[in-house]
């Protein structure tokens, strides 16, 4: 079972808690979303080896595929995990600091997520495969995206990318689908200049 953070218990607790409900961390939110990944593939290599075989070469077959598969995966998330860990972050705090620094550090800093291929750089990636234009349809986006290998996020693969995925990728870094019009039709969509403005920067 799978336990996703924070939950509908957590959202309906802080408010009541008085607490305020401080702004993500994207890197964070990557290391999390991977380590689950890593937990789904270790529970999904118990079901496929757990299960009985009939004794048909047919069957056993099938099933040692299904493993091959799950294997698969399960790897390249470690793999992906283990990236995302060995990141190094730029914002240790000196000795001295006042707590204020320390909070406004905690603020600003996120992990050096310009360090790292972000979801944006694979958009503005994607532009430029398309030649650059001013603006490109959320379908179109994700049509070139999903060509991409890798995992977006450390959520998804881009294989596996819908808009809707997309935009919640996105959403984080402040980028989100606007009513763009392409030629004599009006789609959601994203301005490679609000991508190029999402770009995100370390300022410790």
């Amino acid at each position: 079972m799978t336990i996703h953070f924070p939950s509908g218990l957590d959202d309906l607790t802080t408010p009541l808690a008085g607490l305020d409900a401080p702004q993500e961390n994207p890197h964070h939110r990557a290391i999390l979303d991977a380590y689950q990944r890593v937990q789904q593939m270790y529970a999904q290599l118990i079901a496929v080896a757990g299960g009985g075989s009939t004794g048909c070469l047919a069957d056993a077959h099938e099933q040692l595929e299904q493993l091959t598969d799950v294997l698969i995966l399960r790897v390249l998330a470690g793999a992906e995990l283990t990236r995302l860990l060995s990141i190094p972050c730029c914002c240790s705090h000196a000795a001295g600091d006042s707590d204020e620094d320390t909070a406004k550090d905690a603020v600003d800093c996120c992990s050096c997520p310009a360090a790292e291929h972000t979801i944006v750089h694979a958009c503005l990636d994607a532009f430029t495969a398309d030649g650059d234009p001013v603006a490109m349809s959320s379908a179109d986006l994700t049509d070139r995206l999903r060509q991409m290998p890798g995992v977006a996020e450390g959520r998804w693969s881009y294989a596996e990318l819908t808009p809707l995925r997309l935009s919640r990728l996105l959403a984080p870094y402040g980028a989100r689908p606007r009513n763009v019009r392409f030629g004599t039709h009006q789609l959601k969509g994203y301005l490679r200049s609000s991508l190029e403005a999402a770009l995100p920067d370390c300022s410790c």
